[in-house]
């Protein structure tokens, strides 16, 4: 939370408090049951003020600059993911929930990114997809 403060009129200096607008969760999305927990934190999030959602996968190790770029071009995109080494997703984020997107997403298998970027392109939803943690390539060792 930031204390901001702020100076009226007849010169006094009163503080208020601003609640975050983004929001980061950290979730295994490596089985079957992933996309109704992000579903469900995305919602909740929202619910509480937050405008931007990121979720990391528990079993990737994201550098802070990662989530801080996924923050960043979800000022532009509805959502913004990031591989993982085995076609799976290390990190999501969205500004607003999409259920039946998440729901078309085979959680926890090797095409759980190439079957998000396909259901997004279908519904017509903007997709940014950002560099994999460590910036290695898919496929690569």
């Amino acid at each position: 939370m930031q204390v901001i403060e702020n100076e009226d009129a007849s010169e006094h200096t009163y503080t208020r408090e601003r609640a975050p607008r983004r929001a980061i969760e950290s979730i295994s999305l490596s089985d079957q049951t992933a996309g109704a927990r992000v579903i469900e934190i995305v919602r909740t999030r929202m619910e509480d003020g937050s405008q931007r959602v990121v979720i990391t996968h528990d079993a990737h190790e994201l550098p802070r600059e990662l989530v801080e770029h996924a923050f960043e071009a979800l000022r532009y995109s509805g959502i913004v993911c990031a591989p993982g080494g085995d076609g799976d997703i290390a990190l999501i984020g969205m500004t607003e929930p999409h259920d039946a997107l998440l729901a078309a997403i085979p959680w926890g298998t090797s095409n759980a990114l190439n079957e998000l970027l396909s259901a997004a392109r279908t519904r017509h939803v903007p997709v940014m997809l950002l560099p994999p943690p460590g910036g290695e390539r898919n496929g690569s060792s």
